[in-house]
């Protein structure tokens, strides 16, 4: 009998290291899917279409100082050699071809964000604290808060470019993108007043001054707004590059501009 105790406790052991196994791979399952249902729940149009317009701008900026330059080394006048140059216009395009489809496909789409966020919010939150936001967020109180917490998010990412001029108003080529950023920023801020009162509702008050509520704000106007950011310079980078690996596409339009001329 001695000699079966030791296969049995080894059994045993076994048993219960397999369930807490089970049991942890539940408890991930449910966090992941809390998570996954608190920020599928977030419109995320204010930080796709300010993406839109960064990317769109970075690319056409890039462009547009490697033209200068190309016109300055060969001696174009400045005054005839800008925006409304035809040879500007044709290389303009060969530079940014592409830029459209790498919008649409990195940016505009909007499963980087939320794609972003989850990670954000699984390192701040647990799975009942993420499931307590997600639920917090169908009701009448909470949807107003998340549709607030959406509008910082999106405030403070713009001021993030607007402050340092990577994003302006008025950059040829752009209009499309900014006008459908005004479309979506007006559309958000439809949705709740100048003045509103979250009294009424109490658990919306709840949420504001104390547990996940507070840190899941605190969160995502930190950690979620960088989130945002480090992905645009990504995209923006990336075409930016694309740009000044074809720069030599340039030269023959500078050429036929500086005989004309």
């Amino acid at each position: 009998m001695k000699v079966l105790r030791w296969p049995l406790l080894l059994a045993a052991m076994l048993s219960v290291s397999a369930g807490a196994f089970a049991e942890e791979q539940s408890e991930e399952a449910a966090k992941r899917d809390a998570v996954n249902r608190l920020v599928e729940a977030h419109d995320v149009s204010l930080p796709v279409n300010i993406g839109r317009v960064y990317v769109k701008q970075a690319a056409l900026t890039a462009a547009r100082d490697l033209l200068y330059e190309k016109g300055k080394a060969a001696g174009l006048d400045p005054k005839s050699w800008n925006l409304s140059h035809p040879q500007w216009q044709a290389a303009e395009a060969q530079l940014v071809a592409g830029t459209d489809e790498l919008i649409e496909r990195r940016v505009a789409r909007g499963m980087w964000v939320q794609e972003a966020w989850s990670e954000e919010v699984a390192t701040v939150l647990n799975g009942e604290e993420a499931d307590e936001v997600a639920v917090h967020f169908k009701s009448e109180g909470g949807e107003l808060q998340r549709r607030v917490i959406e509008w910082f998010v999106g405030e403070l990412t713009m001021q993030t470019y607007t402050f340092t001029d990577r994003l302006k108003y008025g950059v040829p080529g752009s209009e499309k993108e900014m006008e459908d950023l005004r479309k979506v920023t007006y559309e958000a801020r439809s949705h709740f007043p100048p003045i509103y009162d979250l009294t009424k509702y109490p658990n919306a008050v709840k949420f504001a001054s104390r547990g996940p509520g507070v840190e899941y704000f605190k969160m995502m106007v930190m950690q979620g707004v960088h989130a945002v950011h480090v992905h645009l310079e990504s995209v923006a980078d990336e075409a930016r590059a694309t740009i000044h690996s074809r720069a030599a596409l340039v030269d023959p339009y500078v050429e036929k501009a500086r005989r004309r001329d």
